[in-house]
């Protein structure tokens, strides 16, 4: 597909996976998290969690295989028949997998991040005990799942096989870019899961608690819960994501982001990262929220509950925008595109949203103390939504590399729900020839 039939097209490309059926999921989640609690309430929630994630995975997977037959796709690199056994190459893909492995726990053990004080330890006690569950599982299923694959892949020689090549002493085999591409991918994956998995599990047990109290019955109480509850949705499809990278499903990393700008961005958001270069840096409030100010107005309550009404609608969103993703959600990859969803009416529902909400949150225009503080709360979260302003740009940038997001991106800027504005502020529009002449810089490769 030429340039000019991209930008032109009218056609809004097939989004990799179903919508619907990640939210029907969602369902059985909660269904199946709400039933095991009711029969089991001493339940550990690390279990709780694993039980749930188990439930919604299993739909998801039929749904790719059986009806979407996602590994008939060309991004999967399959054939469509299996060729021979290559048992020695196997074996050495195997140590590649099991010594990463092996490499990300010991990473895990001198962490100081995991271990800094006994509350650091409690808190993510959970992830690792899921860890210690599912170890025994991902031993055995790997060996099924990869004397299967590597009959089936195009290019057998990947980064598992490259890696199993630099720990067994073949070093003149091994491919410098695809073993860099290999170690990105399990940085991604071995860094964001116990954010994600303890995450999850803290909103779960938040939510279960909180269920049953009288609490819950004042209105900022209930704010509380449902904006937990939105959250804990992202961290579901967040933490799956991590977790199921398969080829055969499509789910695989086919990239992940090739600048150090948009690795510092990315992880600028996340500790203990964010405390030293990003958001973390940048404190914009001052323990002064929305509730605080709106409730010293009683003779206008509607202003209050609009305020709330309209922060929970733009979590709401960037909760679906996760949502639409799928098991297929990461940061720094690309995995397939997205056209559902929001994403059906601007490319960063989630960055906007999120941002918006926080500056709704916080409120840092206003302060007790003195204009200067507010000055310096605004200015704070002015930079922190430049940071996810760049976290967009960058995501185009690598993105760019793939025609059809190429012309998902023409789409948007023609039928997008800001396309009248962008119209008028043509630098708001994408552009594929500025996205291929960023001038952030290079860490891995160029762009194509």
């Amino acid at each position: 597909m030429n340039n000019q039939k991209i930008r032109t097209s009218d056609s809004l490309p097939v989004s990799s996976c179903d919508y619907w059926i990640n939210l029907f999921c969602l369902i059985i989640f909660f269904a199946v998290l709400t039933l095991v609690h009711e029969y089991f309430p001493k339940i550990e929630i690390f279990l709780l969690a694993t039980i749930g994630l188990l439930a919604t995975v299993i739909p998801l997977w039929l749904n790719d295989f059986l009806e979407l037959r996602a590994y008939k796709r060309s991004s999967t690199g399959l054939l469509d028949r299996p060729g021979e056994v290559n048992q020695q190459r196997i074996i050495v893909k195997l140590i590649g997998l099991y010594g990463t492995f092996f490499i990300i726990l010991l990473l895990y053990h001198f962490n100081p991040t995991y271990r800094t004080s006994i509350r650091a330890v409690e808190y993510y006690e959970p992830f690792f005990k899921f860890l210690s569950l599912m170890a025994p599982w991902i031993m055995g299923l790997t060996l099924i799942y990869f004397w299967q694959m590597d009959r089936r892949q195009s290019d057998p020689y990947d980064g598992y096989w490259h890696m199993g090549c630099l720990l067994t002493g073949r070093l003149k085999e091994v491919n410098k870019g695809i073993l860099a591409e290999y170690a990105r991918g399990w940085f991604i994956k071995g860094f964001f899961t116990p954010i994600m998995f303890v995450a999850l599990a803290s909103n779960l047990d938040f939510l279960l608690k909180t269920s049953r109290m009288e609490g819950l019955f004042s209105f900022l109480a209930l704010f509380d819960y449902i904006l937990t509850f939105l959250y804990t949705i992202d961290l579901i499809y967040g933490l799956l994501g991590y977790i199921l990278s398969l080829r055969l499903l499509d789910t695989h990393m086919q990239s992940t982001e090739p600048t150090l700008l948009g690795w510092i961005i990315c992880l600028a958001c996340y500790f203990p990262f964010s405390a030293l270069l990003g958001t973390g840096f940048f404190p914009y409030e001052d323990g002064i929220i929305w509730d605080t100010w709106l409730s010293a107005y009683p003779y206008y309550p509607w202003v209050y509950y609009l305020w709330a009404v309209v922060i929970l609608f733009l979590v709401l969103v960037y909760c679906l925008a996760t949502v639409a993703f799928g098991y297929r959600m990461s940061n720094l990859t690309y995995r397939g595109l997205i056209t559902s969803g929001p994403y059906r009416f601007t490319k960063h529902p989630a960055y906007i949203c999120k941002v918006a909400s926080w500056w709704m949150i916080s409120m840092p225009f206003l302060s007790l103390q003195n204009p200067s503080v507010a000055l310096h709360n605004t200015f704070n979260i002015g930079v922190v939504t430049l940071i996810y302003f760049l976290r967009a740009k960058t995501e185009e940038n690598h993105l760019s590399n793939y025609p059809e997001y190429v012309q998902y991106a023409h789409w948007i800027n023609e039928h997008g729900i800001f396309s009248a504005v962008s119209k008028h502020f043509p630098a708001l529009q994408y552009s594929e020839e500025k996205a291929k002449r960023w001038k952030s810089v290079v860490w891995f490769k160029k762009l194509s």
